[in-house]
């Protein structure tokens, strides 16, 4: 099922979702097969099956013109309130890989709840990797392409360590966050 550009899902349904406590209805994470997450979306908003689908605002140019697109801010993966009945529901559709298992149901409502705030607030957003201090990674694009190093400290930028083991000596360079993929 494709949507028209016009025809976008809600990012949250219902959109008390992530304020109340269905009993039975445990969270889950569907892992979607590549570009289906609105055609999810719509049908479980059809089904009546809670879901939240994170989605930013993205600029698409072509020859002549300037478009905007909804995109999932997580592409690939959408959050869904659904006991065994309704998992199974979902599954039908096609669009699902797998499902992911939430070891902390609390803690997964908790960091959804910073990314609606986050979403519904003025400051642009954008998706990047999850890396963490100490993590190999390697600069995808400037004048460092293809470099690897070691992160060592992040807040708005990264600070990647190169290192000449032979003499025991080291750099550091900060980067964009944008700059560096996980090896």
């Amino acid at each position: 099922m494709t949507l028209s550009p016009n025809e976008n899902p809600d990012a949250l349904y219902p959109e008390d979702l992530l304020d109340n406590d269905t009993p039975g209805k445990p969270w889950r994470i569907a892992h979607v097969k590549s570009r289906r997450e609105k055609a999810l979306a719509d049908y479980l908003a059809r089904k009546d099956i809670g879901y939240y689908l994170p989605m930013v605002s993205r600029k698409q140019s072509s020859k002549n013109r300037v478009r905007y697109s909804l995109v999932p801010i997580f592409p690939g993966y959408m959050f869904l309130k659904a006991d065994d009945q309704d998992r199974y529901t979902a599954l039908r559709t096609n669009h699902i890989a797998r499902f992911i298992e939430v070891p902390d149901p609390n803690t997964l409502v908790a960091e959804l709840r910073q990314i609606r705030q986050a979403l519904t607030g003025d400051l642009p957003v954008y998706p990047i990797d999850f890396l963490n201090v100490g993590q190999r990674v390697r600069v995808k694009k400037g004048p460092m392409k293809d470099v690897e190093g070691v992160i060592t400290r992040k807040h708005n930028q990264f600070r990647l360590v190169l290192s000449i083991t032979a003499i025991a000596q080291s750099v550091s360079v900060e980067l964009d966050s944008d700059m560096v993929e996980r090896i």
